[in-house]
């Protein structure tokens, strides 16, 4: 019986040996073939055929004479391999660059010059992701490297780098065109003086409306009630989420989103949309959610997708939740970078100093590092922190306690589930496997498409 994979040399430029590979010899050609072409990377192809036995072989895919069931690859050892297509899971090309680079991380040394001389390499290639991975890591080992801080978007501020953007956004601007201005300065920008003049309109009312409801005048209750539940113009939206949507009650929320579902439109489920990822009850979020129409799933998908970078873990799965129910392929690739996440928290613990420790959700950590609170592991495995700060009792011994930065990594369930449900795929939490078949996706649309 003959095997699905099959070998060719080429001994001179117009003499082929060929001959079929028993299952024995399979695994030792291989390994020949993979070191060869390991011992060069200059030359490496990056194309790549993922084998159902979760094993993979790689080279430069050409034209095959062999009909549509096979695959040909051809590496630099001088070896042609052949493969039955129903023996692969999927086909990826990519380029060299990209092969190039997984060989030399695989041997980075975890050290400063190491990670710095290898986003260099990426600058170099046009590698933007797989650089910021090493600045990354980079500003893990040396918090003080300018360079790379400043790469990655941060800046010096009250004695600690941080995110520029994060820091613009806490003084009330947001980006707008690569400039930060303020949010009143958006609205000027997105709306026209008509419908700025129409949500000023809605304001006075919906705030009145609202007080009327706070039981302080019993007789008008009833009617400020029925008066927003007959609210049907968008331009009453930010009216509704600045006064209904913050309310403590949740009978108040939910007659918030009964309004922004009814009247719809683009300011509507942006509200929506908001509400979906931060209320702190679920029955509200659902509804939120469930209230979003089909013909604005594109722009509340964008608004999701953007949620995945969030610093709270919980709103990262809550975006993937939402993802999973109205997103589209367009939402396979972010959520493939939030399979797992990492987020910082300050935390008080009895320790001798200020450090940053690293630790699992599991509890492991290193052996110089202290256990971490029990209640501080409870509130990070149930989305309790937010935001992320867990702060001392005001009557513990200031001398006993200081803040540290715990950095914990995440993985993230609700963003499998998401995955599984847009691409009918389950390669777990493996990042990697997850691009390699996307790529395929994106490159052959399940078709294979040789080169050469």
């Amino acid at each position: 019986m003959s095997h699905p994979y099959r070998f060719e040399f080429t001994n001179s430029p117009t003499t082929t040996r060929q001959r079929r590979v028993r299952s024995r010899d399979l695994l030792a050609v291989a390994l020949a073939v993979v070191l060869g072409t390991l011992a060069t990377p200059q030359s490496v192809q990056g194309d790549l055929v993922k084998l159902l036995n979760g094993g993979e072989v790689r080279g430069k895919i050409v034209a095959s004479s062999d009909g549509k069931d096979k695959i040909r690859l051809e590496s630099m050892t001088g070896a042609t391999i052949i493969v039955d297509r129903s023996d692969t899971q999927f086909v990826t090309t990519r380029p060299a660059a990209v092969e190039e680079y997984e060989s030399r991380s695989r041997r980075v040394k975890d050290e400063v010059d190491a990670h710095w001389e290898l986003a260099e390499w990426c600058r170099q290639k046009g590698l933007q992701t797989q650089r910021e991975v090493h600045l990354r890591r980079l500003t893990e080992l040396a918090p003080d490297h300018d360079k790379a801080q400043t790469i990655l978007g941060r800046v010096w501020h009250q004695g600690k780098w941080v995110d520029k953007d994060d820091l613009m956004a806490s003084q009330g601007y947001v980006k707008y065109k690569n400039k930060y201005i303020t949010p009143q300065e958006l609205e000027v920008i997105e709306n026209t003086a008509d419908e700025l003049e129409r949500e000023r309109g809605w304001f006075q009312k919906v705030k009145l409306w609202y007080g009327w409801l706070d039981g302080h005048h019993e007789s008008r209750k009833p009617q400020g009630l029925s008066n927003l539940n007959a609210i049907d113009d968008p331009n009453a939206a930010p009216a509704v989420m600045k006064f209904l949507s913050t309310d403590s009650r949740i009978d108040v929320r939910e007659l918030a989103v009964g309004i922004l579902v009814r009247i719809s439109g683009t300011k509507a489920i942006t509200g929506l949309v908001k509400i979906a990822l931060f209320d702190e009850d679920l029955q509200i979020r659902t509804a939120a959610l469930d209230g979003i129409g089909r013909d604005h799933f594109e722009r509340a998908q964008t608004a999701f997708v953007k949620a995945l970078k969030h610093e709270s873990n919980a709103v990262v799965c809550r975006a993937s939740t939402a993802l999973g129910q109205i997103g589209d392929k367009s939402s396979v690739k972010p959520l493939i970078e939030a399979l797992i996440t990492v987020h910082h928290y300050q935390v008080a613990m009895d320790i001798p100093n200020n450090q940053t420790y690293s630790f699992s959700t599991d509890g492991s950590f290193s052996s110089n590092t202290p256990a971490v609170p029990p209640g501080v592991m409870a509130a990070v495995r149930t989305g309790q922190l937010l935001p992320p700060v867990f702060a001392p009792s005001p009557d513990a011994p200031a001398p006993l306690k200081k803040m540290v930065t715990v950095r914990i990594e995440h993985v993230n369930a609700e963003t499998l589930a998401a995955l599984g449900k847009l691409t009918q795929q389950n390669f777990g939490y493996d990042k990697r496997t997850w691009n390699l078949w996307w790529a395929a996706e994106k490159n052959s649309s399940g078709k294979l498409k040789p080169k050469g």
